[in-house]
C-alpha cells in the first residue's frame, strides 16, 4: 500500500465509531455549561494556548467552538476583535455573562455548528481562526479545510495525544474498556494530504490537579463518564479516594498517573 492509498479521513470516522464515550450533542453541552465554564475557563491550557499564538492587536479572530470564553476571554484585551461561535446556547451564555462582568466588549457570540452554512450565518473571513478541543466532527477534513477557508493569515487548532484528558485507569477501575478513538496523528495526516505542513507543538500537564473539596474532585473524574450505575459511583469514588490527600493549605489534591497532553497545530495561510 502506498501512502497516497490511505483514507485518512474513513480511518477517522472508524476509530471515532470505536471510542468509549457518546457523541454529545448540544442539549448534552447546555446541560454540562455552568459545570463546563467553572473548570476552563482561567485555566493553564488557555494560559499555554494564547502564548503559543503571539497574538496581535490588530488581528480579528475567529474562535470555533469556543465553550464558555475559554480562549476568547484572555484573548479579548489582545486582538481587536473576536467572534465566538459554539452550538450550546448555554455555553453563548456563560461566555456572554462573563463578558458583560468584565467589561469586554470585543467579543461577539454566535450560534453555530461546523456543519452550518458559516456564509448564510453571515460570519466572514478573519485573519485567524481557532479551533480549541473542538473539533469532534465525523468529516474531519471537511472541517480542516473549512476553517482554512475562513483564515486569512493563520490557523490555530488543538487535539488530544492519545488519551489526553481521558483517564484510561478511571475506566479501568469501573471496569470499562478504553478506546480513546483518533488523536492529533489522523488531523496532521490530513492536513499532509491537504498540503500543509503545519507546526506543532505541545501543552503538558501535571499528573496532579487541585480542588477544594473531595465533592469537587469525584466531580473532576465523573465527567469522563456516561450513565453510571450505583456501583460504578462506589468505584468512582474509592478510585478518587485512593489518589487525593490534602495539602497544608486544606486544598485537596488528586494525582493521575496518566499525563494529559495536547498538540497545538498550526499553519500560516499562503
Amino acid at each position: 500500500m502506498k501512502y497516497q492509498d490511505i483514507d485518512w479521513d474513513r480511518i477517522w470516522r472508524e476509530g471515532r465509531a470505536g471510542k468509549s464515550w457518546k457523541k454529545r450533542g448540544n442539549s448534552d453541552w447546555d446541560k454540562r455549561a455552568p459545570s463546563y465554564a467553572k473548570r476552563q475557563v482561567g485555566t493553564p491550557y488557555a494560559d499555554r494556548f494564547v502564548k503559543m499564538m503571539n497574538p496581535q492587536a490588530d488581528w480579528t479572530v475567529l474562535d470555533v467552538g469556543c465553550g464558555p470564553g475559554t480562549l476568547a476571554l484572555p484573548l479579548a484585551p489582545l486582538v481587536k476583535k473576536i467572534t465566538a461561535v459554539d452550538f450550546s446556547a448555554e455555553m453563548l451564555n456563560e461566555l456572554q455573562a462573563r463578558c458583560a462582568t468584565q467589561g469586554i466588549t470585543n467579543v461577539k457570540s454566535l450560534q453555530a455548528s461546523w456543519t452550518d452554512d458559516w456564509q448564510a450565518k453571515n460570519i466572514p473571513i478573519h485573519d485567524v481562526a481557532i479551533a480549541s478541543r473542538s473539533m469532534s466532527v465525523e468529516e474531519l477534513g471537511r472541517a480542516l479545510r473549512k476553517v482554512n477557508d475562513w483564515a486569512a493569515k493563520k490557523v490555530f487548532i488543538s487535539d488530544r495525544v492519545g488519551s489526553g484528558p481521558f483517564d484510561p485507569e478511571l475506566f479501568k477501575a469501573l471496569g470499562r474498556n478504553f478506546e480513546p478513538g483518533p488523536d492529533y496523528i489522523v488531523t496532521l495526516n490530513i492536513l499532509y494530504r491537504m498540503g500543509i505542513h503545519p507546526n506543532v507543538d505541545y501543552i503538558h500537564f501535571e499528573r496532579s490537579k487541585y480542588f477544594s473539596s473531595r465533592e469537587d474532585a469525584v466531580k473532576g473524574c465523573h465527567w469522563m463518564l456516561d450513565s453510571l450505575t450505583a456501583g460504578e459511583q462506589l468505584k468512582l469514588e474509592a478510585y478518587v479516594d485512593e489518589r487525593l490527600r490534602q495539602n497544608n493549605d486544606g486544598m485537596w489534591v488528586f494525582t493521575r498517573r496518566t499525563p494529559i497532553k495536547w498538540a497545538v497545530i498550526s499553519w500560516e495561510k499562503e
